[in-house]
């Protein structure tokens, strides 16, 4: 169970505070009040956190983890206050609403979610098993206790303001902190429990995210592993907010991207493949003039393989290829491989096993095209799954054998 989030504000304030009586001065609420919150705390969580004597209150090895933690998430919270105060200069925005110090009930925080998941509150509503009046109640005080609209609907549909996107992003990276608190507690007890989320771009992570997950769960068989497919910005965009515990693939350029931290693992060289008795396998000395006359299975426009195919035939002064399939299937592009006179480019250990067994071969090899940097995306390390450099350390190994 995660730290209830209404409970924060308290324990943070003893923290920083060194007793109850001074913490509840800050807050204005009774000793009593804050004795309360953190009995609850300790309850929910399993752990005792503080060590009482005479000169106040001392942080156990527990409290210390899940302080470092709630500190991270305030500090998020701020920031999303901040963006909101820079973005509402001159309007009525509330810099002391309570989801600022997450001094909201864990519920509100579901509906929050939930809404901003599915965009539709009897959905929402369904997901939760809450009555849609109550999801409704939660997101109008959320906004009128914020001061500023979070959503509006336009033809039907829900969808986020820009205020909105900016506290859903950095509230989901503060909930991180608090699901990180609880791994690292559990991993002082010895336990490895708990999930990781993996981005895998097409086709960069083929050859080695597989094998990197068997090995993990051979070790830690209880260990949730979930992999989420999608384009290089989404998938980071899910890896900043917290969605997300690592990307693997082909890396690309992360300046714009502020928090996280890229590890290239090898370099995977692009080839052009044909299936074996296609027209161009049978002929000598085929240049890249030839293959590009050829009808071609490439992901869409904007894709690193596309993108550095044609960038390097460019460079060359070799037309780019007339592509009449886009597909970033690797089992639709292995089908019409073999079963037409489509050919198609892409990184090496992609095709390894049809190169290997002969199904495919290899087109105009003696002229190099590109490579592409496999790798790793994480978030900083304050902001990293202990569990997930878990799985990278695993991902460096296989890496290792096969580069």
């Amino acid at each position: 169970m995660l730290p209830a989030p209404k409970h924060l504000r308290a324990f943070h304030a003893i923290c920083k505070e060194g007793s109850m009586k001074r913490a509840g001065d800050v807050l204005r609420r009774s000793r009593s009040s804050v004795s309360h919150a953190i009995d609850e705390l300790e309850s929910e969580i399993g752990f005792s956190l503080f060590e009482r004597n005479a000169h106040g209150m001392l942080l156990t090895e527990f409290g210390n983890i899940l302080y470092r933690r709630v500190d991270f998430a305030f500090q998020e919270m701020a920031v999303a206050r901040r963006s909101l105060e820079t973005l509402h200069a001159n309007q009525m925005l509330s810099p002391n609403a309570p989801i600022f110090s997450l001094a909201v009930s864990q519920q509100r925080i579901n509906i929050f979610l939930a809404f901003a998941q599915l965009r539709h509150m009897s959905a929402a509503a369904r997901e939760l098993g809450v009555s849609q009046p109550a999801v409704s109640m939660a997101l109008r005080d959320l906004e009128q206790s914020i001061g500023v609209p979070l959503y509006e609907q336009v033809a039907g549909t829900f969808r986020f303001t820009r205020s909105g996107d900016i506290l859903l992003n950095h509230l989901k990276r503060a909930l991180v902190q608090l699901r990180l608190a609880r791994v690292e507690m559990n991993r002082v007890k010895g336990q490895f429990e708990g999930s990781i989320a993996v981005g895998a771009l097409p086709f960069g992570g083929a050859s080695i995210l597989p094998p990197a997950i068997s090995r993990l769960l051979a070790s830690y068989p209880q260990l949730k592993i979930s992999t989420h497919e999608g384009s290089f910005d989404t998938l980071v965009a899910g890896l900043w907010c917290g969605d997300l515990d690592l990307v693997v693939g082909a890396l690309q350029p992360l300046e714009q991207h502020a928090g996280l931290v890229s590890e290239r693992l090898f370099d995977d060289p692009i080839v052009v493949v044909a299936r074996a008795d296609h027209p161009l396998a049978q002929q000598r000395n085929v240049t890249l003039e030839d293959v590009v006359k050829a009808g071609w299975v490439l992901p869409a426009g904007g894709t690193p393989t596309r993108e550095a195919l044609f960038s390097a035939l460019q460079q060359k002064g070799v037309n780019c290829p007339k592509v009449s399939v886009e597909s970033s299937d690797a089992s639709t592009i292995r089908g019409l491989l073999l079963e037409s006179n489509l050919i198609s480019a892409g990184a090496r250990r992609l095709f390894h096993h049809d190169l290997q067994s002969g199904a495919l071969v290899r087109l105009a090899d003696d002229y190099p095209i590109a490579q592409r940097s496999i790798g790793i995306l994480t978030r900083t390390q304050a902001h990293s799954s202990p569990l997930a450099q878990l799985l990278m350390d695993e991902i460096r190994l296989i890496a290792q054998s096969v580069s």
